[in-house]
């Protein structure tokens, strides 16, 4: 089961450029494959997006079907910022 970061006071799901297995660029979802990896790897990632408030960032379990509708969303877009309120229904707002 993926793992994701969700912001506890916006919702926002972190997203970045990323690279796919054909070595091509894309902006989606970050996931990791377990939840110590994603804690481990946080802080640091959050730093290279440049987010201040580390710590309202909290490890979320998804499902594969789950981050594929997250990316979908993304539309491959940096100006989009994906929101997964706490009933889990999603949102695209323009980032800021």
């Amino acid at each position: 089961m993926p793992f994701v970061l969700r912001h506890a006071q916006t919702g926002e799901i972190a997203a970045c450029v990323q690279r796919n297995n054909y070595n091509l660029d894309y902006f989606g979802v970050k996931q990791w494959s377990q939840s110590s990896e994603a804690e481990q790897e946080k802080e640091a990632f959050l730093d290279t997006l440049g987010f201040e408030d580390k710590d309202q960032w909290f490890v979320t379990s998804v499902t594969e079907d789950r981050v594929k509708v997250f990316n979908v969303k993304l539309k491959n877009d940096p100006s989009r910022r994906l929101i997964m309120d706490t009933a889990g229904l999603l949102s695209v707002q323009a980032r800021d």
